[in-house]
């Protein structure tokens, strides 16, 4: 009877974590720009879901894969709605530490994009994301999930740093002479004894999006301004 019982403990718990997994009907994801609202499920498979401006994006469960998805095209939308993204760009559903979003990821896999799951409505979730850009960077950037349409209003130079400061919070030591020179006087950076470097879910995924941002081809960037789009420095 036990061993019978701690095999539907474990079938139930696996049973949990594809559901939790898994989009439903009615639920929210804020990217920063737009509210969107899951308005169905297509055959378990197919996610439709929409603004209040009625933009659209779809996505398609992967067979074999929990809580993988791709870009698909909508009915009315031959455009994929995400700033540089392409149809059949894969998308992940991550529900780790308590962060529970949508990370749109590059062929070669850096998130590029990401959608949290949210219970507000489209005023509180404007609401945090002018609290957000009003916020000092070094503030959130490891306890906050950014987004990309705020890193696109900071300056190439500014992302470097912060994007390195993630690091630096837990002793990296940089190779480039002026990142050392720069966190040496920070009172907190302490380098460590070796840079194997273990980073959480917000500061990963934090990290992948500045570095997508970073490398968005130069005029493209919104903060670039004459003199500002050097990426020879990759740090």
């Amino acid at each position: 009877m036990k061993k019978l019982m701690t095999i539907m403990l474990v079938a139930f718990c696996g049973i949990l974590s594809t559901q939790a997994q898994t989009i439903q009907k009615g639920d929210k994801f804020f990217d920063g720009f737009n509210l969107y609202t899951v308005q169905e499920v297509r055959m378990g498979t197919i996610v439709y879901m929409t603004t209040s401006q009625d933009n659209e994006l779809t996505l398609e469960k992967v067979a074999g894969k929990n809580g993988e998805y791709k870009l698909i095209p909508s009915r009315q939308a031959e455009d994929c709605p995400i700033r540089f993204a392409e149809f059949g760009w894969r998308v992940q559903y991550v529900r780790q530490n308590g962060m529970n979003f949508l990370a749109v990821r590059k062929p070669k896999g850096d998130t590029m994009w990401i959608m949290v799951l949210t219970p507000d409505n489209e005023d509180d979730c404007y609401g945090q994301q002018q609290t957000l850009e009003k916020s000092n960077w070094e503030d959130v950037i490891t306890n906050r999930l950014l987004n990309t349409p705020y890193l696109m209003n900071i300056p190439r130079e500014q992302l470097r740093l912060m994007r390195n400061e993630i690091l630096a919070r837990h002793g990296y030591v940089f190779k480039s002479q002026d990142l050392r020179d720069y966190f040496s006087k920070k009172p907190w950076y302490k380098p460590a004894a070796n840079n194997n470097v273990k980073l959480n879910i917000i500061e990963q995924t934090n990290v992948e999006l500045i570095k997508s941002e970073e490398a968005v081809e130069p005029g493209l960037h919104p903060a670039d301004v004459a003199g500002d789009i050097d990426q020879s420095d990759v740090e």
